[in-house]
C-alpha cells in the first residue's frame, strides 16, 4: 500500500499538470516603446466609484386642526302669552248631607 502511494506521488512530480500555465517571454529593450498588439500584461482596472450622498428629508410636523366652537344660533320667536285657567263652572246638584248616626247603646253589663 505504501509503495503504490509513493509510486503514485513519484509520477505526479515527473509529470508536468496541465492545470498550471507557466509562460515565458523573452524580449530585447531598445528604449522606444513598440505595440505588440493585444497586450499581454493588462493592469487590474480598479473602477471608480463616486461617492453617494444622500440628503434626507426635511421633518414633517403633524398637529391636529384647530377646532373653533361657538354656541348653535338661537332664533327668538315671539309667543303670545297662553290664557289663564278659566274658573269651570259646572251646573251640579248640591252634594249630599251626612246622614246623622243612632246614639249608641248601652252595653249590659255582664
Amino acid at each position: 500500500m505504501l509503495r503504490r502511494i509513493v509510486l503514485v506521488l513519484a509520477a505526479l512530480a515527473v509529470f508536468p499538470v496541465p492545470m498550471l500555465n507557466a509562460g515565458v517571454r523573452i524580449g530585447v529593450g531598445i528604449g522606444v516603446p513598440v505595440y505588440y498588439g493585444p497586450g499581454y500584461y493588462r493592469p487590474y482596472y480598479y473602477p471608480y466609484y463616486r461617492p453617494v450622498y444622500y440628503v434626507a428629508p426635511a421633518p414633517v410636523y403633524v398637529q391636529p386642526a384647530p377646532v373653533y366652537v361657538q354656541p348653535a344660533p338661537v332664533q327668538v320667536v315671539p309667543m303670545q302669552a297662553a290664557p289663564g285657567p278659566q274658573p269651570v263652572q259646572a251646573n251640579l246638584p248640591p252634594a249630599p248631607q251626612p246622614v246623622p248616626l243612632p246614639p249608641p247603646t248601652p252595653v249590659p253589663p255582664g
